[in-house]
């Protein structure tokens, strides 16, 4: 088995260990007997447990680009670009605050890049953007790369409330009323 494949699956266990227990609950011994690994070889393909979810929001992107059939089967722009970001919402949910704010710690302490922008997803998005202007759906006809690096700074705003408030923050709700915003959605779609 090659090393990437190794460190995949050492990370899709944790992951599944942080979902299943919460991250503060989990230990790196907990990892690699998930793994049926040892500690060494833990320690050789990452450095501490913290590594295993810095890679959450690439892991998570891939799963957008692959949303693509259903994005593409809506009828509107409007409803494409909510998937996108719903399902981000959504993922990060499934794992909790707990695991989101060891995320965002992580990177206040060392940029990891784990919320650079993918170019993937921003490709995807930006095309999506530019349509749904063509298309007068969306009203605000500023470059559609500076939206949606806007959407994506207002997402991660409420990303951090979010945690803060425990999950008790409304965040479906919220991201999609700042988005309405943000692309002057067309009154019709609102």
């Amino acid at each position: 088995m090659s090393d990437k494949v190794t460190r995949d699956i050492i990370i899709e266990k944790a992951n599944q260990l942080f979902l299943n227990n919460g991250y503060k609950n989990v230990t790196v011994l907990d990892i690699c007997n998930a793994c049926d690994i040892s500690k060494t070889a833990f320690y050789y393909h990452l450095k501490s447990k913290e590594d295993a979810i810095l890679n959450f929001y690439d892991a998570v992107t891939k799963n957008i680009t692959n949303l693509l059939i259903s994005i593409l089967s809506k009828d509107n722009y409007w409803d494409q670009l909510l998937i996108c970001f719903e399902s981000l919402i959504r993922e990060a949910s499934k794992f909790g605050t707990d695991f989101m704010s060891q995320m965002l710690t992580c990177n206040l302490k060392v940029d990891y890049g784990s919320y650079d922008f993918q170019k993937e997803l921003t490709r995807v998005v930006v095309m999506i953007i530019q349509k749904g202007q063509e298309a007068g759906q969306f009203r605000n006809k500023n470059d559609a790369l500076t939206l949606f690096q806007a959407a994506s700074y207002m997402f991660l705003g409420q990303e951090v409330t979010w945690c803060i408030k425990k999950g008790e923050f409304m965040w479906l709700e919220e991201i999609r009323h700042g988005l309405e915003c943000v692309f002057d959605v067309s009154p019709e779609l609102r």
